[in-house]
């Protein structure tokens, strides 16, 4: 796998006691061949199998946000290599502004045969709407969340049942990567699906996000390019398993202890999203993966919201944990954190913020916050509580 893993036009994924999917350009056959390597060539799905087309799934987005026009907005963040929208989907009390909330992302079918994120996001899009103003856990979610959700950042790959993109890029190894010669944090000469999510990363403040994949069943968090702890083990940790704790399926995995695990003891990515959007943007972020086919029976997706759906609620209410600053929107400045432990002070983290918002996830306990902007220096003592 080593060997393979070291050509950048391959692609290895999933790798198991049993072998792993090895993806790459025409000719990978008779290579394998050369090298005398065993392998199956695995049939790709042919049929939809009742899943929506992409036009289905853009008109049943239009559909909900003329419904719910109070709490939902839909936009585009741009375009796919073939033409099609990237929808996104805002759900907020007040919609139309940029309120001083946290903002976070569900992202899903970046791997375009890796159908069941997608779907599962329309129905959490719907279920959200719906019990808005009866479910008093949902409206305040929606009430105090500057919520984006997007069902698909791949529709070409989705319409043409093939994992990369309409040119066969891998868009999950493609963005910029701090530990590769890939490492400044810029769009050009990247797929187009890639250098729109960068563009609207750049744009917003999420402090905490989702991808989905299919292919196992598993929460798998920071890193996946580098063997080193993530700065924030134990949150990231934690954040995974809010989720996995609440999916039968995954919690009680013989694979993964807790249905999770450190991307890169599974095996290493480079150009991935996740490491990229806390790398480059503070903006936590953990890979889902949400069933052991990566394109099954469609009669099967009710069950496999019925799996995911108070996780997905569970993961989402985290992004409460922590510490939200609001000023005037014309404040700017940076922040210090300290935690207290013991009577004693560690650093944290120091970061810029502007538009009168700072956002941070944190794990529970007691911190020491300093802000300044210009001359003026603020400072509290403040206690995070579990969500």
């Amino acid at each position: 796998m080593k060997l393979f893993q070291k050509r950048p036009e391959l692609v290895v994924d999933l790798p198991s006691v049993d072998g792993y999917e090895l993806y790459g350009p025409d000719g990978l056959e008779e290579w394998l061949k050369q090298l005398k390597v065993p392998y199956t060539r695995v049939k790709m799905t042919k049929t939809r199998g009742g899943y929506p087309s992409f036009n289905q799934i853009e008109e049943a987005l239009h559909k909900l946000n003329r419904k719910y026009p109070l709490i939902t907005s839909l936009f585009s963040i741009g375009q796919s290599e073939q033409g099609r929208e990237l929808w996104v989907m805002k759900i907020s009390d007040n919609v139309r502004q940029d309120e001083q909330e946290p903002e976070f992302k569900y992202v899903a079918n970046m791997h375009g045969n890796e159908i069941v994120g997608r779907d599962l996001m329309l129905l959490f899009i719907q279920d959200l709407l719906e019990n808005y103003g009866t479910d008093s856990s949902i409206t305040r979610l929606i009430n105090s969340t500057e919520i984006f959700i997007m069902p698909s950042m791949n529709p070409d790959g989705s319409e043409m049942m093939q994992r990369g993109n309409a040119s066969w890029s891998d868009l999950n190894r493609s963005f910029p990567d701090f530990t590769t010669n890939d490492n400044h944090n810029t769009a050009t000469g990247r797929p187009a699906e890639v250098q729109a999510m960068m563009k609207f990363q750049a744009e917003r403040r999420f402090s905490l996000s989702a991808n989905f994949h299919g292919g196992a069943v598993v929460v798998n968090y920071p890193w996946d390019t580098s063997a080193i702890e993530h700065s924030q083990e134990e949150l990231v940790k934690n954040l995974s398993l809010a989720y996995a704790n609440l999916n039968p399926v995954m919690s009680g995995s013989s694979r993964f202890k807790n249905g999770i695990i450190r991307g890169n003891e599974w095996y290493e990515i480079n150009g991935g999203m996740q490491d990229w959007s806390y790398y480059w943007h503070q903006d936590l972020q953990v890979t889902v993966e949400l069933s052991y086919e990566k394109w099954p029976l469609y009669s099967e997706l009710n069950g496999f919201y019925q799996d995911n759906r108070e996780s997905f609620l569970a993961y989402l209410k985290m992004i409460h944990q922590g510490v939200n600053l609001q000023f005037k929107k014309e404040i700017s400045g940076s922040v210090v954190i300290y935690k207290v432990e013991d009577g004693q002070s560690k650093f944290v983290k120091k970061e810029n913020f502007s538009g009168g918002e700072y956002h941070k996830v944190l794990p529970p306990g007691e911190y020491q916050i300093s802000v300044t902007s210009g001359d003026d220096v603020w400072s509290d003592t403040i206690m995070v509580t579990r969500e």
